[in-house]
């Protein structure tokens, strides 16, 4: 299998459309709460009144500009990772994944200051979350594949390519399955990196704050932690608050 194995960033910017205009009336708990609902609303589907108003949605616009874009983007960054061929079946299982595991995201929105150029700074302290990190150190992707390959007598190279297109497809859907369901088979060994700080930037322009879509990678590269940069599994490293 030669799929990539980057870890994309999701460009998260366009959902955020900060409609909060300017004009005087913008506080510090108006720039704190709303980053508060940007993350309840992306990572845990939750939605509060400030929020909504702040941002101009209802409910349902923000579950699907929010957390139904967010889930599937990263959904689709999980298995570009892990080398799983986007079938209408595993997409789905991978989407319930995710879902699963960012029901466990643990953030705090600490403050936000007023900037001289009329801006907002939001401090929002991270805890990366360890599952698949963890998978990937125990785990060999390409054994995975190796073993739903012999576990249906494909032995060889010759057997493989010897495959129809159907049948390959349904390996392919069976390494889905393998890899997904043994992420999930370590949901209760969930566990937390070291705690991190993230500083966004709602930016004020024409009367009109936006979110800093590299601020927001950022700190949405460090919700899940795909490869150590933030959880330290080492047996002599204890793990933080573990679910």
């Amino acid at each position: 299998m030669s799929r990539s194995l980057r870890r994309a960033a999701a460009a998260l910017l366009a959902l955020f459309a900060l409609l909060l205009t300017g004009c005087g009336g913008v506080t510090a708990d108006d720039a704190k709460a709303y980053i508060q609902g940007c993350l309840d609303a992306a990572y845990l589907g939750q939605y509060n009144q400030d929020y909504l108003d702040l941002s101009g949605l209802t409910e349902e616009e923000s579950r699907q500009e929010d957390y139904e874009w967010n889930t599937q983007a990263e959904a689709e960054i999980l298995m570009e990772y892990f080398a799983i061929y986007p079938s209408e079946t595993a997409s789905a299982q991978a989407l319930d994944l995710v879902k699963e595991i960012y029901s466990h995201s643990k953030y705090e929105v600490k403050g936000a200051s007023k900037l001289e150029d009329g801006s907002y700074a939001v401090t929002v302290e991270i805890q990366p979350i360890d599952i698949l990190y963890r998978y990937s150190l125990e785990n060999d992707i390409s054994a995975v594949w190796a073993d739903v390959l012999a576990q249906h007598g494909v032995t060889s190279e010759e057997e493989l390519y010897a495959m129809s297109d159907a049948d390959y497809e349904a390996m392919e859907d069976l390494y889905a399955a393998a890899v997904l369901d043994g992420i999930h088979a370590l949901l209760p060994e969930l566990a937390y990196g070291q705690e991190q700080t993230v500083m966004l930037q709602l930016e004020l322009e024409d009367n009109v704050y936006t979110l800093v879509d590299t601020d927001w990678q950022h700190l949405d590269g460090m919700i899940i932690d795909y490869t150590g940069q933030y959880c330290d599994l080492s047996a002599d490293t204890p793990q933080m608050d573990a679910v």
